[in-house]
């Protein structure tokens, strides 16, 4: 069966780096026909009657309505259902950034479902697809690629920038683990180039508790959208990138994308040596990886040291990735792949997925406590908001209040200035009379005030 059409469902507005690496860019790549199931937010399953195949992101089913809707008119229309995974995400480590803020704490067992009713699911690398497996039996591996429509390959950055030598991280919060791992490392390097080394750390801000003698330069993300992040890295300068990854489990689930974006922006790499790098990387000749801080330190010595060697070494890994790691050469993997899921005869022989339909009836009671809590907490919001706004009338009434206390403050103190004015002319004129009645002139005309008086009486 000939695939054409893929109905894609996922939640994000904008195409990021995993909408573009599993999805977007390998099914345009591929001339194919994307359906988009959900567009400003706004979910339909008119997606699914265009469209010869249904792929969902991994965070999909955690609307279950929604989820369910699409399950069943798939199945309606005998539409074969994907689910794609480029993480273990039901395996998060406890020091995770992800799971300490409980990022995915509602949507793990739906994601769980998902991945057992779905007719199939499609997974970046052979070491997830062991994983999760148990999951599903219908596995299939497709792995990153560099799109080479959006990037380009940079002449190497040999050349120091400005007086220094840069080091260079870009990525996001979620490996701030990883980078805290090599503060020995950074600070040994520092101690060894002082006033020599600057470290940019783009997407990941660090700081470090001690003095060291060395420039840390942290950059925030100026983009999600793929596209324009592409631009952002290839106009990065420096000469030395990294790439640490905490030796876990969880982490041997990732892929290589950092070796494929950092060799194209021109820049050699010490990556840590675990599955996603050892796999593509041949030791001093492409890339340097490392397990321990000695290792580390040794290898960032040799490129910082040997500038020859950094242009050589970017050099071969541009060559390994034009020849076996570009979009364009590997796309057709994408309707390849579906057409042999649509053809699948076997549904999903997992032990788990006996346990469908309670898994499904959890989720269920699971999604009804968590709209719950979701009603209580708007319920809360609304309160908090109309008690702000309460408050903030009162605070209205006590400035007015406060401004008319002041306004009858004033009156009252111009009133005791003008009553002391009167009490002191009062007492003026009372001194007047006293010294009247006590001159020499009145005592004089006293008598004479009698008579007149006696005459008017008269």
């Amino acid at each position: 069966m000939k695939i054409q059409s893929a109905a894609v469902y996922t939640y994000e507005r904008i195409i990021a780096s995993l909408e573009a690496y599993r999805l977007f860019n390998p099914l345009t790549s591929a001339a194919m026909q994307i359906n988009r199931g959900v567009i400003d937010g706004e979910f339909s399953t008119e997606a699914i009657k265009e469209s010869d195949i249904v792929v969902f992101q991994r965070e999909f089913p955690g609307n279950l309505p929604n989820y369910l809707a699409l399950m069943s008119q798939s199945a309606a229309l005998g539409k074969p259902v994907v689910m794609d995974m480029d993480d273990d995400l039901l395996g998060l480590p406890a020091h995770h950034p992800d799971r300490i803020k409980l990022n995915y704490a509602q949507v793990q067992i739906p994601i769980l479902t998902g991945m057992i009713q779905a007719s199939a699911l499609t997974v970046t690398t052979p070491y997830l697809a062991d994983l999760l497996r148990k999951y599903n039996s219908n596995i299939f591996i497709l792995p990153n690629y560099l799109d080479d429509s959006l990037w380009q390959f940079n002449t190497p950055q040999v050349e120091p920038v400005g007086e220094k030598i840069r080091i260079i991280f870009m990525g996001t919060v979620t490996h701030v683990p990883d980078l805290e791992m090599l503060k020995p490392a950074f600070h040994a390097q520092a101690m060894k180039y002082p006033g020599r080394l600057e470290f940019v750390f783009y997407g990941a801000s660090r700081k470090f508790d001690e003095t060291i003698p060395a420039t840390i330069t942290n950059h925030q993300s100026e983009t999600f959208v793929y596209a324009d992040y592409v631009k952002v890295a290839l106009s990065q300068k420096a000469n030395i990138a990294i790439a640490p990854l905490e030796d876990i489990p969880y982490n041997h689930c990732k892929s290589s994308i950092k070796f494929f974006e950092y060799s194209a922006i021109g820049l050699p790499g010490v990556y840590s040596r675990v599955t996603p790098y050892s796999n593509v990387i041949e030791e001093g000749v492409n890339g340097f990886t490392a397990s321990t801080i000695n290792e580390w330190v040794e290898a960032l010595t040799q490129l910082l040291e040997n500038p020859q060697l950094r242009e050589k070494m970017t050099l071969s890994a541009q060559e390994s990735v034009r020849k076996d790691w570009l979009l364009s050469d590997h796309a057709k993997l994408w309707p390849e792949t579906y057409a042999q899921i649509a053809e699948l005869k076997k549904p999903n022989v997992s032990e788990i997925a006996s346990y469908l339909p309670e898994l499904v009836d959890i989720t269920l009671h699971q999604d009804a406590f968590f709209q719950k809590l979701e009603h209580e907490r708007t319920a809360h919001l609304s309160k908090i908001d109309n008690l702000e706004h309460e408050n903030s009338e009162a605070k209205v009434q006590l400035d007015n209040l406060r401004v008319q206390w002041i306004d009858h403050t004033r009156k009252i103190q111009s009133l005791e200035v003008e009553g002391r004015h009167l009490m002191q002319a009062w007492d003026a004129s009372r001194l007047e009379v006293v010294d009247y009645a006590l001159s020499r002139s009145w005592r004089l005309t006293r008598p004479m005030r009698k008579f007149i008086k006696f005459l008017k009486g008269k």
